[in-house]
């Protein structure tokens, strides 16, 4: 029987538009002001280093106050944040399949982000009420990817077997398959619609769910 739900964050509950903003826009423009260079050799810099240092600073990579500290800036989040926190943006199903699902089922997030991204997110739709914990892979594990044992500690965490969570997200590597190795049921979730998928939608998983579950 299944009890519990986790749900990746980004591009499942949440649409990418602020963390391309902070990434490839707001920190290159914040270099480019403090360092008096133009916005492409600025951005360049930036992009540059952040493919030097992917596997090397674990989770760091996803904390954006990494970066700024690490390029010696004096912009900080919270004025990206004030910047961008209309960016925030949450599918159009989310609030409804959250409202629906978490009467029945214990649900999660299990997610790459970083933290601050992730409390950013669920500060600006008001998810927090849904959810009883929240995983950060890179803030909670120093991880840069979620692997088994961060979906492990979810079991741990709620004292179920494998066969009892069910995991959704976009990425096959590490929403399906790593979460499928310890014999979780995952799905695979695509939005857009132009990859193979077992859902396009978190309706379509809702309905599938409740068929499974009644069956």
């Amino acid at each position: 029987m299944i009890k519990l739900i986790s749900f990746d964050l980004d591009d499942t509950l949440s649409d990418s538009t602020f963390d391309n903003l902070i990434w490839y826009t707001e920190i290159p423009k914040a270099f480019a002001k403090e360092r008096n260079v133009s916005f492409d050799e600025a951005y360049k810099t930036v992009t540059e280093e952040y493919k030097n240092l992917w596997g090397k600073s674990k989770g760091n990579w996803r904390d954006a106050g990494f970066w700024l500290k690490h390029f010696g800036l004096q912009t900080t989040w919270e004025d990206l944040i004030n910047i961008l926190h209309k960016e925030i943006k949450h599918f159009e199903d989310v609030d409804e399949v959250l409202t629906v699902l978490s009467k029945k089922f214990t649900l999660v997030i299990v997610s790459n982000a970083e933290r601050k991204f992730i409390d950013a997110k669920i500060k600006c739709g008001n998810l927090g009420k849904f959810f009883k914990k929240i995983y950060s892979a890179s803030s909670d594990f120093n991880k840069k990817k979620k692997d088994a044992e961060v979906f492990q500690k979810v079991l741990f965490d709620f004292n179920i077997k494998p066969e009892e969570m069910v995991h959704i997200g976009d990425e096959e590597e590490y929403d399906v398959k790593v979460p499928k190795s310890i014999g979780i049921k995952a799905f695979l979730l695509c939005r857009k619609g132009d990859k193979p998928a077992d859902f396009r939608n978190l309706r379509e998983f809702t309905i599938a769910l409740e068929k499974e579950v009644s069956s």
